[in-house]
């Protein structure tokens, strides 16, 4: 058996482990159940991936997150490491394939859903398997009281049942102790090493700002800025205004969500991650299982809906140790809108009741059938035939993903997208061939800027309306201009595909699961009222009331938060004295706000507004109900 050191630089390319990699994989390898609670960052899947490799057989990884199975599956297999991974929407004839690979093939890792750990023809086959690891990925799923509950986790068990005598390791970023106890008793883990990393982050600023402007300070953040950057929104529409906006700026940033296609999704990485685009303005689609060190910002402009799902996200930052801040800006509206987004939506077992039987009769699946069928899905046709409620729909729709009724592609929104590739001149020359692909092209022209420049989302039904044609006509017309090379044309006729996991027992399907929901809902109700506290709490340290949510004290505030750096004064006399006549002299022309004089001076907007309340308490300055200054 090859040294675990040697392993690691021998596929990886590290010279040594992380901090407490060594001590699990020691653990492991001493045949030990272990969990590893490890902060983003900290490289959790090199604690079971260079074990597994230490040893003969293959190691079971348990994921819910399909695409982080997939990129690391290929991440493997581009450093010569056999893998595959089975999920759901696949046929019975490619998985009966994939299995006898995994038996027969000398493969290493077998990535499995837990929602595929209920058949049968897997588990008899993973009985068959040389096992010599099982890995539980973000493990905190299985208990109740985590930020992600699943019950398909409870299966995770049968594992133990077919392999006794293997070691299993749980891994998990964002578990608190609550949830670690409950962890442990689900995964019937026998007397476990528990290895556990600090939740203290000392190199990162933890900054909460209460802003009506947040994209100005936005811009002020990344102005001048010269490491990489993550601005954190909630929708995709966000995504796309924001990264527009920046870059309009003149502050050059690309847009990430589960939209995007994945071409586009690769090539956008990539810029980030080579840093020819220092800023990456995203939803939460993007950052699990990417590992870039050099982050020195992570800006959130909208509220996040738990503080595990923050804390995971502001941890992209400052992994190479260097100094980095994970800032939040919020204003009173986010503070309704997160009320709104996921608590008045949350859907009762009445709710998904609705939503699943409508789901059965849009797709015609009788009556005790449609187990692992996959089906093509337009969430707004969907809406729209049944007249249901978009956003508890969406969130209906979640909830029955992630308790194991239906597996969703998170695909809302996806639209064809087009670019032409000739000059304008060649362009129509050719419409002048073709009277129905002229209207067409011609459309397109008037409706979307800068389609000749990049590849552009275009609404099909939009333009069918607009044209007079129907939708399978345009569609035509734009294939003919592919297949002559005049376009680039990424066709997508349906936004999202949906496997059902069970068969159709309507309303006794939720029965089963109606407890669970809502206890989920009360996790919910829970998580939003731990990140409004922690967003209103500015007198204890930012860092402190994280790490303290995942049960771990610290003695001294971190002394860089904005908690902790509005409690010093860090204008000195003579600065104070500086920035005085500094803001007299300006305040001699025109009545002026904070930010006006932070901009006309080179001080700092906080430093500014330290001495203005100094010139009030001595009368020589007032402000107006414009929130301008000006001289007494």
């Amino acid at each position: 058996m090859k040294s675990p050191l040697h392993i690691l630089n021998h596929y990886w390319g590290h010279a040594g482990f992380r901090p407490k990699q060594a001590e699990i994989i020691e653990s492991i390898l001493n045949g030990k159940d272990t969990v590893a609670l490890l902060p983003t960052g900290g490289g959790k899947s090199i604690c079971f991936q260079v074990p597994a490799m230490a040893q003969d057989g293959i190691c079971i990884v348990v994921s819910p997150l399909v695409a982080l199975m997939q990129d690391q599956v290929q991440a493997l297999k581009n450093i010569g490491i056999k893998a595959l991974s089975i999920t759901g929407g696949i046929s019975i004839d490619t998985l009966r394939t994939l299995l006898d690979n995994a038996i027969y093939g000398n493969y290493k890792f077998l990535y499995v859903s837990p929602e595929r750990l209920q058949q049968e023809m897997v588990q008899n086959a993973i009985r068959e398997m040389p096992v010599n690891l099982i890995a539980v990925d973000e493990a905190h799923c299985i208990s109740q009281w985590g930020n992600d509950f699943r019950p398909a986790y409870k299966n995770i068990t049968v594992l133990r049942e077919l392999h006794p005598l293997v070691p299993i390791i749980a891994l998990t970023a964002t578990a608190t102790p609550e949830v670690l106890t409950d962890t442990i008793a689900e995964l019937q883990l026998e007397l476990p090493e528990v290895i556990q990393n600090s939740f203290v982050r000392p190199n990162i600023a933890y900054r909460v700002y209460k802003e009506d402007d947040k994209l100005y300070r936005v811009e002020q953040l990344l102005k001048n800025k010269t490491g990489s950057a993550i601005v954190y929104v909630r929708s995709r529409k966000t995504a796309v205004e924001t990264s527009n906006h920046l870059t309009h700026l003149g502050i050059p940033s690309t847009f990430y969500h589960g939209g995007v296609t994945k071409e586009e999704k690769k090539k956008r990485l990539e810029q980030w991650l080579r840093g020819s685009v220092k800023t990456m303005v995203a939803t939460n689609a993007f950052g699990m299982g990417i590992d870039k060190a050099d982050v020195r910002l992570v800006i959130h402009i909208q509220l996040p809906e738990s503080l595990e799902g923050y804390f995971q996200e502001a941890g992209r930052a400052g992994r190479d140790g260097q100094p980095a801040a994970a800032i939040l800006l919020y204003n009173s509206y986010d503070k309704k809108l997160v009320q709104k987004q996921f608590i008045e939506a949350l859907p009762g077992p009445d709710d998904l009741k609705l939503v699943y039987r409508k789901l059965n009769n849009y797709f015609q699946i009788p009556y005790g059938e449609g187990e692992f069928t996959a089906h093509s899905f337009n969430f707004t046709e969907f809406c729209n035939t049944y007249d249901l409620n978009t956003m508890l729909t969406y969130n209906a729709l979640n909830s029955l993903d992630r308790l194991a009724i239906i597996q969703l592609s998170k695909e809302f929104g996806r639209r064809t997208a087009l670019q032409f590739l000739v000059p304008s001149e060649k362009l129509l020359d050719y419409f002048k061939s073709d009277a129905s692909i002229s209207v067409v092209g011609k459309t397109i022209l008037r409706m979307y800027g800068g389609i000749f420049e990049t590849s552009t989302a275009i609404n099909l039904e939009l333009v069918a309306k607009k044209t007079g044609l129907n939708v399978p006509k345009v569609i035509e017309a734009l294939q003919r201009m592919q297949r002559d090379e005049l376009v680039d044309l990424s066709l997508f006729l349906t936004d999202a595909s949906i496997t059902f996991l069970v068969p159709r027992e309507d309303d006794k399907t939720i029965n089963v699961i109606a407890k669970e929901v809502k206890q989920l809902n009360k996790k919910k109700e829970q998580q939003v009222a731990s990140v409004l506290r922690y967003i209103e709490n500015d007198q204890q340290c930012r860092s402190a009331q994280l790490v303290s949510y995942f049960g771990e004290e610290v003695e001294e505030p971190c002394g860089i938060c904005s908690v902790c750096a509005s409690q010093e004064t860090t204008v000195t006399k003579k600065e104070a004295q500086l920035i005085s006549e500094k803001i007299m002299i300006l305040l001699e022309e025109n009545e002026l706000s904070s930010r006006s004089l932070a901009e006309k001076s080179t001080f700092t907007e906080t430093k500014i507004l330290y001495v203005l309340r100094l010139l009030i308490d001595h009368g020589r300055v007032q402000r107006n109900n414009r929130n301008q200054y000006y001289k007494t």
